[in-house]
């Protein structure tokens, strides 16, 4: 466990993500993060925080106005981003904020310029980039070992998400999802009150190709020119739930749901990015010159990793050999944080403030990714190809290892892999 104070945050935003994924994570894996108050339009919800994961539930100025807060953990909805981190960048808080930053460009890009002006960290979700199998394969490539990086294909394979929920609903909770036991914790939990999620911001470019293209920065860097072709899955969305007031009501999609783009990095790698209408299986593959890199879903830290040699023999990457010629293609991996790690990315940042360095999560990045899907959707509308503004580095790969804790401090251990 590491001896640096923990950071002291506060969670904006108390709904299902924060519940399923986020404190489960953080209270089981990460002790460099304290989160000590709680807020949600919902005041039930902070109440049920409180109380379940410890702390206490208030008000959003009650966190932008406590000296020993240091980062706000934003949660809300796309359509809330800009507002919450507006205003905790406004009171001296660093933030680490859920995909993406805002809903256009504009507000992405002025949250940007005022954490620069402010001094603060602006972090952004996602963060799987940061676990272990896609360090592993951010290793694997640097090492060159399937040569020299060509290419890369991503299909996303949620195309048919909507663009989230319109209208009002008079429901006072959460209906219960049964999940079979599997999935995220407490998935089938109910929670006070019910906030429709708005559709601005929501669609599945925007709230899953963050998964993607961050995972994309990390392996190549800097994105200099995109281009796209997209259109809504479906012209219209119908509302079916009885209790919402717009019942049976058509609504146009306001975002779209297919997109087919090309990405052009500075590295020379170019890229596809696709997300086709209906259902198929996610890939993610990198193209060498010697070889192939087939990736799990960018959606989790964990997965199966293969390699695939331009000979057509199957090529497996060993830690202490490096690749060998011949036998099982999967390959092992070789950083920690290979399961279920929500909030990875805050843990990095808590590290980065104690330590002066740049967090890996750096809003450069999650801004890159936010003009990468309006730049597809404008290269649409206009047929010229977008040439980026932003500019993304890439982060720093953590180093390889698995920790040496013992137990339950186990996982607490492994976050000395971030402590440079």
């Amino acid at each position: 466990m590491s001896e640096k104070k923990p950071i002291k945050v506060g969670l904006i935003g108390c709904g299902t993500i924060a519940n399923r994924a986020y404190m489960p994570s953080i209270i089981n894996q990460f002790s460099m993060v304290d989160v000590v108050k709680f807020a949600d339009t919902v005041p039930e919800r902070a109440e049920l925080f409180a109380k379940k994961f410890g702390g206490t539930a208030c008000t959003n100025e009650d966190i932008y106005n406590d000296p020993e807060i240091e980062v706000v953990l934003n949660l809300t909805y796309p359509s809330s981003h800009y507002e919450v981190t507006k205003n905790a960048i406004l009171a001296g808080k660093h933030v680490h904020c859920e995909k993406m930053m805002a809903v256009t460009w504009e507000e992405g890009k002025e949250l940007a310029d005022l954490a620069e002006e402010k001094g603060v960290w602006f972090t952004m979700a996602p963060d799987t980039f940061l676990g272990g199998v896609w360090q592993t394969c951010r290793h694997i490539i640097d090492m060159g070992v399937i040569g020299e990086p060509v290419s890369v294909f991503c299909a996303l394979g949620r195309g048919s998400m909507g663009g989230g929920r319109f209208g009002q609903s008079t429901r006072r909770e959460y209906p219960r999802i049964d999940n079979g036991g599997g999935g995220f914790p407490m998935m089938g939990e109910r929670l006070p009150g019910f906030n429709p999620r708005p559709p601005q911001g929501s669609g599945a470019p925007f709230d899953m190709g963050g998964y993607y293209l961050h995972n994309m920065i990390n392996m190549f860097g800097n994105i200099n020119r995109v281009s796209g072709v997209c259109k809504p899955g479906q012209e219209k969305q119908t509302i079916l739930d009885p209790l919402n007031t717009m019942y049976k009501e058509y609504k146009e999609m306001t975002e779209p749901t297919m997109m087919i783009g090309t990405l052009e990095f500075d590295s020379g790698v170019t890229g596809v990015f696709m997300m086709p209408p209906g259902k198929m299986d996610t890939q993610f593959q990198v193209i060498g010159t010697n070889g192939t890199l087939f990736c799990p879903d960018p959606n989790f830290f964990g997965g199966e990793i293969v390699i695939q040699h331009n000979s057509g023999r199957p090529m497996v990457f060993d830690p202490k050999w490096g690749p060998l010629p011949d036998g099982k293609f999967t390959v092992p991996t070789i950083c920690g944080y290979n399961h279920e790690s929500r909030g990875i990315g805050l843990m990095d940042l808590a590290f980065a403030i104690r330590n002066g360095r740049k967090p890996r999560c750096h809003y450069s990045m999650g801004l890159q990714a936010f003009e990468c899907v309006h730049g597809m959707i404008e290269s649409y509308k206009t047929g010229i190809e977008h040439v980026m503004i932003s500019h993304a580095e890439r982060p720093a790969a953590v180093r390889p290892g698995f920790s040496a804790g013992f137990g339950e401090n186990e996982s607490f251990a492994q976050q000395s892999y971030f402590d440079d």
